[in-house]
This record gives C-alpha cells, structure tokens and sequence, in this order.
C-alpha cells in the first residue's frame, strides 16, 4: 500500500509547482477530449460511404481534413503537456535529492559509521531515479485517462444506452483485476530496494578493497557472499516483476471479453436498424479507448509501488535525527586569530554504547603550543579523544574546553576552522593535486602551496608527474604510494595553517628514509601550534613537549619522554617492546 505520510512528503516537495500541474492537468484535458472526437467523426464519415446512394464527397473530404487538424492540435497539447510533465518531475527529484546529498553533512557520525556508503549512494541515485520514472508515468498517464473515461462515456451513452452500460458495467472489473495483482508486488518491489541497495554497498566495498582480496585470496569468498546477495535479488524481482508483468495480460482478458459482448450486441443492434455501421465502428473504438484507460491506470500504481517503495526509504532517510545544530551556522570568531589557544579535557567519560565506556573520567590539559602524544595499546581510547575534540561525537559527561570555553557552545563550523588534520588513511578530492593542497585554504595562492609542498617535501614527487601540480589524483589512485599521499596530507594540513593540529597516525605508513625526510617539515609544522599526536613511530613521541599514557580508557601516566621512562611504569615497558603506542581502529 501507498502511504498517506509518502503522499504528503512528497506534496511538500511538489506544491511549489502547482501551477505548472494545472495547466499540465488543462494541456492533458484538452489533448483527451480532441482524441475522444475523432471516432465519432469516423463513424459519421464511414456512414457516408455505406449509406445507399450516392457518396457524400464533399462531407467526407470536410471530416477528413477536420481530423487531421484535431490530430495535430491533440498532439501538440500532448506535447506541451509531456514538457510540462518533465519540469515538474525532474524539478521535484532534483529537490528530493539535493535535500538527501544535503542530509549527509547535518547527520550525525555515528550514523555514517554504522551505515553503508553504497547503500545511501544507491538511494540517492539509483532509488530517486525509479521514483522519477513512477512520478513521470503518473502525470503522464491518470488527468488524460479520467478525462478520457469521462468523455468516453458520455458520448457512448449519446450513441446507444444500453452498450454504453455494458461496457460501463464490466470494464471497472478489469481494473479491480489489475488493482488486486499490483497491490501485492508493493512489499516485493520494498524489499527488491533494499536488496539493491545493499548490493550496490558490496560491491563498491569489494571494488575499493579488491588488493587486500588477492592478498588474502578469498576471491571465492567474496563471489559467493555477491552470489547470496544477487540470488535474493534474483527472487525478489522475479515475484516482484512477475506480479506486476500478469497486470497487463490479466486485464487484456478481461476486456478482450468485454470488447467481444460488444461485438455482438452491436451487430444485433445493427441487424435490428437501431445502429448504424458507422455507429458500431465507433462504439468499437470507444469501448477500446474507455478500456485502455484502466489499463493504463493499473500500470501506473504497479510503477508508482515501487516509485514509492523507494520514496519510502528516501523520506525516512531525511527524517533521521540531525546534530544538535546547524553546521552552516556560523557565530564568528570564537577566538582572535593569533589567539594561542588551550586544550583542556576536564573529567570526560564516554560510551558508543552505554555498556561498554570507552573512556572514564579523562583529565589533561594541554598548554598553548605544545606538542601532545597520545599513546596507549589498540582500544584504549585515542582515537575517540580525536573524535570528541573534532566533536564528531558529544562526551557523556565532562567538558572539553578551548581557552576556557566549552566547545559544546562552539559551532562546529567555527570550532573546526582552528583546527587541522592528518589521518592515516588519507582523503582526496577527485580533481588536481594543486586543488587538493588548497583544499583547506581554497584563497591560498599558487605560488604559496608551491612553497609548501617544498617545505613538506612532497614537490620532489609531485614534479616527476606527468601533469605535475595539474595532475589529477583521487583516493582510489594506485600509482601513488601511501607514503606519497601521507605527504600530501601533511602539505594539505600545512597549507590550511590551523592554529590546532592533530596527527593522528600520519606517518604509519612512511618509509624510514620518507620520515626522516619530513620530520624537519612536521616540526616546523608543530611549532607554535598546539598539536595532539597519535603515533607509533617513537621518533614522533619522544619529541612530543607532553605524553599521555592511556589504557583501558583511563589515564595511566603523564609527563615527556624521560620522565616516563624513568618512572618504570607502562609507557616504559611500551617504549621496551618497541611499540611506542599502536595503531587503534
């Protein structure tokens, strides 16, 4: 079944064009009842030559010209109604899907971190573009065929009564037919929706990961979790299409039943001089037309079951819960631009779930323009500090402050312009190295990220590319090695010149030589800067001003380097087992 909350959503979204419905509606009324003349005129025409006597030339010749202007005036209304139609469709999806790209960024991270990429893809594209196709045949198909089963009607009742009834009486049937089969595909044409969706996500995902496939050799495996996959998708559209494919033929039946009862009233009718033959021919083509329309009109709701199938999962999707406030919500400044800036964990405790705390009553500050290591084994909450700073999720209780001002009360558009980042797996937008380096400061001149690149190193790799700053890179680019792109990242972050900076294991994947080679950049980068690091490489803790000791989610140890070591706690047998801290997932 449609839903009645589907219906009004998407009133909301298609309101706006209500105008161009009415003359859409107007252009497809006046196409309908110009096509409803025409059999009459027929009928007429053919009387003129079957009528004993001599043939009325100068009649027939007269209807004849008369149909072929109604024809061309039909089509061009139908014509201006089709164009109509298209503004109003493609105009509401591309509402509906600007609002679904745009729901994105207003939606909280935990929500994207438990939802599949390809799956929202899918929907915002592939769903939207069905629920255009259903909308389309909709506005295209239901003013033309009520006005034609209106007209049609009436003028079979004017020509003779009691076949005008029998088609009347039995066509609905045909209809109920047609109503009863597609209300049954609607739950199967849901579920092949949402098969869709989650096949598109497995196959982006395999697609993204097909080396560490071969790597581990589990192509088999990974073919057969497609295969359950497209199987269940193989049923689903089969019963789905198999419901809505026996509308049409069910229907025909019927009335090719109908169309027969009125093949032999007529005749009877005609025998009996109550008709003519020209009356007959066109209560033939009358009894098809007012047929075709119920035909028509059941093949719409077969299409807009799964147009609102799919508009039911799109709908949902925006009427998830947003973050707390508007991200294009912009109070200013929080701080002055040369404004050196304190970090303070006050008592912070955090769960992703409320069993499992992940961190507990957290307490550090971090003096303007020093340098903060995290370290700690996998799990014990490093990451999550990152993500709490960055406010991608909100602390359970506790407070995180910047010079003294709790971040719950910053913008997170302001808050996030102080700060900067280097991830491990790093990010790039489709398009030149040069854009990608300006990325956080599109106003940087060219010259200037030239200067940067070369204080990162990274310029020595990027003029041995064939387009060197022109060169098109993306994340999905497998001629750039990971330690190349984590030198782009750090040049990106250098050219952003954020007050806040935060590694968070920027080097893990750099060779010796690479590291040794942008260790003097990093240094420079970190300088003056109030920085947090979360690293392995122990070159990058050993010269951190502070380090914080983390397990368990709780705070162990505090202090440099060898201050640390000296205290024989866990950092010192971190730092003997030449780990130095762990990657954390």
């Amino acid at each position: 079944m449609i839903k009645k909350a589907v219906l009004l959503k998407l009133y909301g979204y298609i309101k706006d064009s209500n105008g161009k419905i009415a003359l859409s509606w107007v252009a497809s009324a006046v196409a309908a009842a110009i096509g409803i003349f025409i059999p009459y005129l027929v009928g007429k025409s053919i009387d003129l030559i079957v009528e004993p006597g001599q043939v009325d030339m100068e009649s027939l010749i007269r209807n004849l010209i008369l149909m072929i202007a109604l024809i061309i005036v039909s089509s061009l209304f139908q014509l201006a109604m089709n164009r109509l139609n298209y503004m109003i469709t493609y105009d509401t999806i591309y509402k509906i899907r600007n609002d679904a790209y745009g729901k994105i960024r207003k939606l909280p991270v935990s929500y994207i971190d438990k939802t599949s990429a390809g799956g929202i893809q899918s929907m915002i594209i592939s769903d939207l573009e069905t629920a255009g196709d259903g909308l389309l045949l909709f506005m295209n198909q239901f003013i033309n065929g009520v006005v034609s089963i209106i007209l049609t009607l009436v003028i079979m009742i004017m020509i003779d009564l009691r076949i005008a009834l029998f088609v009347f009486i039995f066509t609905p049937v045909s209809f109920l037919v047609s109503y009863f089969i597609a209300s049954r595909s609607f739950s199967s044409f849901k579920k092949q929706s949402t098969i869709r969706s989650k096949q598109t996500s497995y196959i982006s995902e395999m697609t993204h990961n097909f080396r560490l496939i071969h790597v581990f050799h589990t192509q088999n495996l990974i073919c057969e979790g497609f295969d359950k996959i497209n199987e269940d998708y193989r049923k689903t559209s089969t019963k789905a299409t198999f419901l809505s494919s026996i509308t049409n033929p069910s229907s025909r039946f019927v009335n090719s039943l109908i169309y027969a009862g009125v093949a032999l009233i007529g005749s009877l009718r005609v025998v009996g001089a109550f008709l003519t033959v020209g009356s007959l021919t066109s209560l033939f083509s009358y009894a098809s037309q007012f047929m075709k329309p119920f035909n028509d009109l059941s093949s719409v709701y077969t299409e807009l079951s799964d147009a609102f199938a799919c508009l039911d999962r799109v709908f949902r999707f925006l009427s998830e819960d947003e973050m707390s406030e508007d991200l294009t919500k912009d109070l200013g400044a929080p701080w002055k631009k040369d404004e050196e800036l304190e970090i303070e964990f006050l008592d912070v405790s955090f769960s992703y779930n409320k069993k499992d705390p992940v961190l507990e009553h957290i307490s550090f500050k971090i003096p303007s323009g020093c340098s903060c290591a995290i370290v700690g084994p996998t799990g014990c909450g490093k990451t999550t500090l990152i993500n709490l700073l960055m406010r991608f999720y909100e602390p359970d209780d506790g407070q995180i402050l910047i010079n003294g001002k709790d971040i719950k009360d910053i913008p997170r558009n302001s808050l996030r312009r102080y700060i900067g980042v280097v991830t491990q797996d790093t990010w790039f937008r489709n398009g030149p190295i040069m854009d990608n380096i300006k990325f956080g400061k599109p106003d940087l001149s060219d010259e200037e990220a030239v200067a940067v690149s070369k204080r990162s190193g990274a310029d020595s790799f990027i003029r041995k590319l064939p387009g060197r700053y022109d060169e098109r890179i993306d994340s999905a680019r497998d001629d750039i090695s990971e330690g190349q792109r984590q030198l782009l990242g750090i040049t990106r972050a250098m050219a952003s010149d954020r007050a806040i900076l935060i590694l968070d294991e920027a080097t893990s994947s750099v060779d010796i030589l690479t590291e040794v080679k942008i260790q003097r950049a990093v240094k420079e980068l970190l300088e003056d800067r109030t920085s947090l690091i979360i690293a392995h490489r122990l070159s990058t803790i050993r010269d951190a001003d502070m380090i914080v000791v983390m397990e368990r989610g709780k705070i162990s140890e505090i202090g440099d380097h060898r201050q640390l070591l000296k205290k024989k706690g866990f950092y010192s047998k971190l730092y003997e087992a030449g780990m130095g801290g762990t990657d954390e997932s």
